[in-house]
């Protein structure tokens, strides 16, 4: 079953609970995941908001944590007591096996997110120990790019792979009704959508979105 998740993109604490008010006030994603991006400037060029930020302002729905960071390990306890359920790591950090164990210790999901520029072959050995594969369709770090198109093959790879082992794709960067379809028809199943969901009013917005899956 298709999802989308909003993506809260912050680097100032007015931003964060802007967009944390309008996934609170809209009531769609209640039951549903809210993915949350956190940035060292360090493994991409900005800084987001920290912890603290977060742990001001709970919401209802079940968080990931997208950590685009060059040391996971930092962050993984603090995410444990602030009530995530799934923590995705970028696979170009290394040490993949020693965060993925980590985060299982924490009683949390696993996820690995793969960059534009990495092969998607470099996932395999570990997808029977983890459960998401997010695929950027941009460069992370920045909002408002343009999807790289490239991102398809590399979900229809994995999709075939789906029967023989239990994990999910997602999907972040770029989405909007002219690339969404596209994507759900190459596999994916959990749609990261940041700026064209807060732009304007959410729930239209995400009713844009259900409609291109459904009719292109």
């Amino acid at each position: 079953m298709v999802q989308i998740l909003p993506t809260v993109f912050a680097t100032t604490e007015e931003d964060y609970k802007k967009q944390i008010d309008q996934i609170e006030t809209s009531g769609a994603f209640k039951n549903g995941w809210v993915q949350i991006d956190l940035m060292d400037n360090k493994f991409v060029p900005n800084l987001s908001i920290n912890l603290d930020v977060v742990a001001k302002y709970p919401i209802d729905s079940r968080k990931e944590a997208q950590l685009m960071v060059a040391e996971p390990q930092d962050w993984i306890d603090q995410l444990t007591k602030l009530g995530f359920s799934r923590v995705i790591f970028p696979i170009e950090v290394g040490r993949t096996d020693q965060y993925i164990e980590q985060i299982k210790k924490n009683n949390m999901e696993v996820g690995l997110s793969v960059n534009p520029e990495t092969e998607v072959d470099q996932v395999l050995q570990f997808l029977d120990r983890i459960n998401l594969i997010l695929l950027m369709g941009v460069h992370p770090g920045f909002q408002k790019q343009k999807f790289i198109p490239e991102t398809l093959d590399k979900a229809r790879k994995l999709a075939k792979l789906k029967s023989k082992h239990n994990f999910l794709i997602g999907e972040d960067g770029g989405i909007n009704p002219e690339t969404v379809k596209s994507l759900v028809e190459a596999g994916v199943d959990n749609l990261a959508v940041g700026s064209f969901l807060f732009n304007g009013d959410i729930n239209e917005n995400l009713e844009r979105l259900w409609e291109a899956i459904k009719n292109g």
